[in-house]
């Protein structure tokens, strides 16, 4: 396994479903290609790459290494080389040779005087920041780029706005990072149907009797229908048709209940139909890290007791920016584990390192994201095989759910 940490950030579609991983190495140059392919088969990420491609920034010496390039199969990288590339020959020649073998080969753009030359038989995507797409390509950069037909990547997509601009201009892949930013321009009308599941996870996080959780369910309907139709599903496993609230709470089961629960809050199907969240993937992402991060420590207490607890916390940390509301009000209104509260509010504790670190993976501080693993005694085989693991799990849910 690798010596050096790496991080992954989802890449999300015009319409923000999960459609890429970008792939980045907390060294700012890309590692050792044998480390690199070391990681993607000792993490076990093939499956996840078959699901969605590997963004990854490569050294253009790696494309005459046929062994790093046979450890992916075609559809599972798209590997991204400088713009430099363009002025090394040899370079372009390994690119149009492996485009003929169905390989996927992306150019930073670094300069819109460098689109003409872009040789379209060894590209066929152009990752490019989204600044420089929006304020320095002109009328006739795009005409080129249609022209090419070349599949686009945004880097620095730091707003809703940028978001769904290059989307109209039709790119592939968009960088997710304004997803955990509060849009100002949306509405400030409060959610009921939110505020219903968290009164809900209350009463199940206190344990409360089954008459006053059924009393939230019967007072939302498509609550109810949710409910109902999880429990009747082939993934639970019920033998007989459950019709009732009472059957359906006993036989999810207090945990699973919760868990679900934490997961729905952030379902866009409870008021706005099915469509893709990002918010939700990635708080389930968070949530799932973290569960698989806390089984890597030494605690010394019940694994499956501090597990819950991270996963609880991981999925907690984005409701200010789903519900558009300060932590600390909402830590108000949820009786919450008192470490699950310490680390939301304060980055307190195991858990407020656990959650730091993939706070600071998701925002690039690298450094501060090694240092957090670090002092957990994380090594980078542990932390990108729980990576690996909870993307795959998160990006699953929008399928099954």
């Amino acid at each position: 396994m690798p010596d050096s940490y790496s991080f992954f950030r989802p890449l999300l579609a015009a319409d923000k479903h999960w459609a890429a991983l970008d792939w980045c190495y907390a060294s700012p140059d890309p590692t050792d290609a044998s480390d690199l392919a070391r990681c993607f088969v000792d993490a076990g990420a093939a499956p996840l790459a078959r699901l969605m491609p590997l963004v990854m920034r490569i050294d253009p010496r790696w494309l005459s290494d046929s062994e790093f390039i046979e450890k992916f199969e075609a559809n599972q990288a798209i590997f991204v080389l400088p713009a430099a590339a363009l002025d090394d020959g040899q370079a372009i020649e390994l690119c149009a040779g492996l485009r003929r073998k169905g390989r996927h080969l992306a150019l930073q753009l670094d300069h819109a005087e460098r689109i003409k030359a872009i040789p379209r038989a060894a590209f066929d995507h152009l990752q490019v920041d989204a600044t420089l797409a929006r304020y320095e390509l002109s009328l006739l950069d795009w005409r080129d780029l249609e022209r090419n037909a070349l599949r686009k990547i945004a880097t620095g997509v730091g707003s809703l706005d940028a978001f769904e601009w290059l989307a109209a201009r039709h790119f592939d892949f968009s960088d997710s990072s304004f997803v955990t930013i509060i849009d100002p321009t949306s509405g400030g009308e409060p959610d009921l149907a939110r505020l219903k599941v968290l009164r809900l996870l209350s009463l199940v996080i206190q344990d409360a009797d089954t008459r006053e959780i059924e009393e939230v369910f019967r007072q939302e309907p498509r609550l109810s229908y949710n409910l109902l139709r999880l429990v009747n599903s082939v993934a639970v496993g019920a033998k007989t048709r459950i019709s009732s609230f009472n059957q359906a709470i006993a036989l999810l089961g207090r945990r699973q209940l919760q868990r679900w629960l934490q997961l729905l809050i952030y379902a866009d199907q409870l008021a706005h139909g099915n469509k893709p969240n990002p918010l939700l993937q990635l708080a389930a992402a968070r949530g799932r890290q973290m569960e698989l991060l806390a089984a890597t420590l030494d605690s010394g207490s019940d694994a499956r007791e501090i597990g819950d607890a991270a996963f609880m916390t991981g999925i907690f940390s984005l409701l200010d920016i789903l519900l558009k509301v300060p932590m600390r009000e909402i830590l108000s209104d949820l009786p919450l584990p008192s470490d699950v509260a310490a680390a939301l509010a304060l980055r307190q504790g195991t858990l407020g390192a656990l959650l730091a670190v993939v706070q600071a993976g998701e925002t690039r501080d690298f450094a501060q994201a090694k240092a957090l693993l670090s002092s957990l005694e994380i090594s980078p085989a542990g932390h990108a095989t729980a990576q690996i693991g909870a993307f795959y799990w998160a990006a699953r849910i929008s399928s099954e759910r």
